[in-house]
């Protein structure tokens, strides 16, 4: 049997939030005892990634090799209605992936010493976004 809950959070700019936490209480207070949770944001431009959470400047990183590759009010960009972040955001969250699986290990994610599960804002200013993590 599978349970879901819901997970708020404000975001106030562009950039990586770890959400590792967050998700462990929900996995802790499974009575069930789930092998696995998944969790997916529901917003076409915000993401989640699984990378290190041991230095911040892996954070920086990311942000700076996106802004190369992916740049904010590209001309060849036609969708363009919230601003020049718009579509970059939108081609960030597609590379980086709306959902993560991760098996569930002693009561909490199973995540490897250095890891941490990430909420990744592709938008300036300040965003409300909506996750639904699912145990099973």
């Amino acid at each position: 049997m599978s349970q879901q809950q819901v997970l708020l959070i404000t975001t106030e700019d562009r950039g990586a939030v770890e959400i590792t936490q967050l998700v462990n209480d929900i996995v802790s207070q499974d009575k069930e005892n789930s092998a696995l949770c998944h969790v997916f944001v529901t917003h076409t431009s915000a993401s989640l990634m699984i990378t290190g959470n041991e230095d911040l400047d892996v954070l920086s990183d990311i942000e700076d090799y996106f802004q190369g590759i992916v740049k904010d009010g590209n001309p060849k960009y036609r969708h363009n209605n919230e601003g020049k972040f718009d579509m970059s955001g939108h081609i960030r969250s597609i590379l980086t992936g709306e959902s993560k699986t991760i098996p569930i290990q002693e009561g909490q994610l199973a995540l490897g010493k250095f890891q941490g599960l990430f909420l990744y804002e592709h938008r300036a200013g300040k965003n409300n976004r909506k996750l639904i993590v699912t145990l099973s």
